[in-house]
C-alpha cells in the first residue's frame, strides 16, 4: 500500500473523479468517472477500494462543516441551523435577489471552512503504476487521481 498526501479540498475532486457527478437540480449526469472507464477488474476493485476511503473522508470533512454552519449560524423556523450569505436583502417583485449585504457570520464560516480545506492529509492506497492503465481511452482527465500514480521514469 501507498500514502499519498492531499489537501482535504482534493477529497471533493478526487470523490467527483472516480464516481462522477450529476447535477442535485435536474439529475442530469455531468461526468460518469472514473470508475466507469472499461479498466482491469483487479484495477476496479482497488479505485473502488480508494473511492470507499474518499467517500469517508469526505463525509468526515461534511460533519466539520456542519459544525461551523452550528458555531456561526442561527436556527430557522423549522430548528436547522442555517447561514446566509446575505443580510439586509432586497428583492423586487418576482422575489429575485436584487441586493444585499454581506453577512460577516458568512464571511467567518468561509474563512474557517477554508482553513479546514487546505489542510492535508494522509489516504492509504493501492500503489497504482502508469502500466495499470495502458489500455483505457477515455476523454476524460483526471488531475487528482493523477497524483496517485506512479508514472515511473
Amino acid at each position: 500500500m501507498q500514502k499519498t498526501s492531499l489537501k482535504l479540498y482534493e477529497y471533493y475532486n478526487l470523490e467527483t473523479e472516480l464516481n462522477g457527478s450529476v447535477d442535485a437540480q435536474n439529475g442530469e449526469i455531468l461526468s460518469t468517472g472514473l470508475l466507469t472507464e472499461r479498466l482491469k477488474l483487479t484495477s476496479k476493485y482497488w479505485i473502488y477500494d480508494l473511492s470507499a476511503k474518499v467517500v469517508a473522508e469526505k463525509a468526515a470533512i461534511e460533519k466539520m462543516k456542519s459544525e461551523l454552519v452550528q458555531k456561526h449560524g442561527s436556527v430557522d423556523e423549522q430548528g436547522n441551523f442555517s447561514i446566509t450569505r446575505f443580510i439586509n436583502v432586497e428583492r423586487n417583485e418576482a422575489g429575485e435577489f436584487v441586493s444585499g449585504d454581506n453577512n460577516p457570520k458568512y464571511v467567518d464560516f468561509q474563512n474557517d471552512f477554508n482553513t479546514i480545506l487546505n489542510e492535508e492529509k494522509e489516504i492509504e492506497h493501492k500503489q497504482f503504476k502508469l502500466e495499470d492503465f495502458e489500455n483505457v481511452e477515455t476523454n476524460s482527465i483526471y488531475p487528482t487521481f493523477f497524483k496517485l500514480i506512479n508514472a515511473g521514469e
